[in-house]
């Protein structure tokens, strides 16, 4: 049951992906303090130093709904590793968690990630490492 609604959430984050015109985040996400910031011409936002596997996550989207995080292992250049499964982490009633707030429990890896945020009907997509 568990892998089934993992899988259903990674579609449904999937599905919903949908990046600005300019490619600006739709709104603030900071890890470990760190804000999330797009450079013009670069296919994501980027955190400038790693974080540690259970940093601080802060999304400046509304908190009464559901905030959906898809944590996806990639390369340096974003792209997905093979078979990999992702880490979904959910804020519900909240805008603020943690990277070790995994529905699996799984702490994440060292290692370069695609954190996509949905909220409010619109997705985030920030590449950082975890050191």
């Amino acid at each position: 049951m568990k892998t089934l609604l993992l899988a259903f959430l990674s579609i449904v984050t999937t599905a919903t992906v949908s990046a600005q015109d300019d490619g600006s985040l739709p709104f603030g996400v900071s890890l470990g303090g760190q804000a999330a910031t797009y450079k013009k011409g670069e296919p994501f936002a980027k955190v400038a130093n790693p974080v540690k596997n259970d940093a601080a996550i802060e999304v400046s989207a509304k908190a009464e709904g559901l905030i959906i995080l898809n944590v996806n292992k990639t390369d340096d250049k974003g792209t997905p590793a093979a078979g990999g499964q992702p880490a979904i982490i959910l804020l519900q009633g909240t805008n603020k968690g943690t990277l070790a707030g995994t529905m699996d429990k799984q702490k994440l890896a060292a290692g370069t990630y695609l954190l996509s945020v949905v909220a409010e009907g619109k997705t985030a997509s920030i590449l950082f490492k975890v050191e």
